[in-house]
């Protein structure tokens, strides 16, 4: 039994931090307790990834990056927070405006279209993600990413909708290159092209981007190509529960996704949630930690990969339900004060997916309360942790990737384990009561390790962050919608700015 002097200090998290917007207070009494719900779709809504004929492709301008020189062993050090699985490398022929307009060799297609396109390659990487800089694109463009080694799977995008991920984030942050940039899929492959076709009449010249960085994926992420059988992760310490062998869970982990996002060209893995409200309304809202995702910039590269499952209990296989969602989050509240990002996914959810129940009844769980975790732990297949509650206490950031706690009344949630653990990549994954029914927390940090198992992991309170602005969007009290601006059409970015900045 903890006193109530207890002094937790110490306790290891990576990145945490970040003021949270604040949304308007609502005079409707929200809802204080929601049931989950099975998504009705029949098929995503938004399909981005196509098959073609590769029958006509353009001959890519190449650049080959050589092998990634730091240590890889370190980058992607089992520790709580934000699992890293890429790294920031230079790309110095494409670095400016100017020089990609040199790589890029303009042909025209069969159907009087104009075709470009760049293949950039980094030795023995396991995925890239390229990150575009915008100065001035046509909202006409077609953008298609894909591999030289597998043309006929393709990312397609327009120039609009790509233009709507930099509004968005200039809207939040304001004009900047971060905020400019938009960053392509992950796909497994040490080569992506990226491959950009005008309509006849739309001169190449109103194409101005650059290519000045790409994150390197040095950590197993994807299926080998052409391998059905064999995951390539794996990772996770050895006292991690495969989830799918717990049948009671097998809803709730439908509401779980692996999340891969981009900050300053790194790449870093966490978890998060789907979550209902209390319309039901299917909107894809999604829970996670603040110190993964705090910025906009950072939500506009979010994937997520559902149903990253086992295909049966510890086969050590992925299940071939798994699919992906590519096209980011809108951020709609983030707050270190219990440590949690709310965002509405741009993609509507997989079909299959479970919108999960919550409990913010503003009575936090008693002493010994049954809980258990389902999460993502060094960006794994799903794993559950099963353990209770052992009180309340008060959590601040202690800066380098630490923060310390005091007493036993607070924001966040003190969580013994005795089964499973949690890692690098299980922050920001939802606490669940111990019948599954609702979620009561989000993941901050801990010490907690298979060879610590006496340990404890802080979770934020989610009736808090509820009480604090979720309720906003959760309770009932507001309409649901997409969130995504109305904008004229938008050819450049000084037409971007000045829809932002209202002159």
């Amino acid at each position: 039994m903890f006193s109530t002097a207890l002094v937790l200090l110490g306790a290891t998290l990576a990145g945490c931090g970040g003021d949270g917007q604040q949304p308007m207070e609502s005079a409707a009494t929200p809802v204080l307790r929601v049931e989950g719900m099975v998504s009705s779709q029949t098929t995503t809504a938004s399909v981005a990834v196509k098959t073609r004929d590769v029958g006509a492709l353009p001959v890519p301008a190449r650049i080959e990056l050589g092998v990634l020189l730091s240590n890889k062993g370190a980058l992607a050090q089992a520790a709580p927070g934000p699992r890293m699985v890429g790294e920031a490398r230079t790309v110095s022929a494409a670095a400016t405006v100017v020089q990609t307009q040199q790589q890029l060799q303009w042909a025209r297609s069969g159907a009087g279209t104009q075709v470009a396109a760049l293949s950039i390659s980094a030795k023995d990487a396991l995925g890239l993600r390229l990150g575009v800089l915008i100065t001035a694109l046509p909202e006409t463009a077609v953008l298609r990413v894909y591999s030289q080694g597998r043309p006929g799977t393709v990312y397609q995008i327009s120039g609009k909708d790509v233009l709507m991920h930099v509004l968005r984030n200039t809207q939040a942050v304001g004009d900047s290159a971060e905020a400019r940039t938009w960053w392509t899929p992950e796909f497994g492959s040490e080569e992506v092209t990226l491959e950009i076709e005008l309509p006849a009449g739309v001169p190449t010249q109103a194409v101005e981007i650059a290519v000045p960085t790409v994150s390197h994926i040095f950590t197993e992420l994807e299926q080998p190509a052409g391998d059905t059988s064999v995951t390539k992760i794996n990772e996770s310490a050895s006292c991690n529960l495969d989830a799918v062998c717990d049948a009671n869970f097998t809803t709730q982990s439908n509401a779980v996704a692996r999340m891969l996002f981009t900050m300053g060209g790194n790449t870093y893995a966490c978890t998060g949630t789907l979550l209902n409200d209390a319309q039901s309304s299917g909107t894809p809202y999604f829970l996670s930690a603040n110190h993964c995702i705090s910025t906009q910039t950072a939500a506009s590269t979010l994937q997520t990969d559902w149903f990253y499952q086992s295909s049966g209990c510890n086969t050590r296989a992925l299940s071939s339900r798994t699919t992906k969602l590519y096209n980011g989050a809108t951020l709609l509240h983030a707050s270190n004060s219990t440590d949690v990002s709310f965002m509405r996914l741009n993609d509507a959810a997989p079909a299959g997916a479970y919108f999960a129940g919550w409990d913010a009844s503003g009575t936090a769980l008693a002493t010994r309360t049954p809980i258990v975790g389902l999460h993502h732990p060094a960006g794994d297949m799903l794993k559950i942790s099963k353990g209770e509650v052992l009180g309340q206490t008060s959590c601040t950031s202690t800066g380098d990737s630490q923060f310390g706690c005091t007493g036993n009344t607070g924001n966040f949630y003190m969580v013994t384990w005795s089964s499973g653990t949690t890692q690098g990549g299980s922050s920001g994954s939802a606490l669940f009561s111990n019948d599954g029914r609702y979620v009561v927390g989000t993941l901050y940090g801990g010490s907690t390790s298979c060879t610590n198992t006496g340990a404890l992991d802080m979770y934020g309170r989610f009736d808090v962050s509820y009480s604090q602005a979720l309720k906003t969007w959760l309770g009932g009290s507001s309409e649901p919608g997409t969130g995504s601006p109305t904008i004229p059409y938008l050819g450049n970015l000084l037409q971007l700015v000045r829809a932002v900045r209202g002159s």
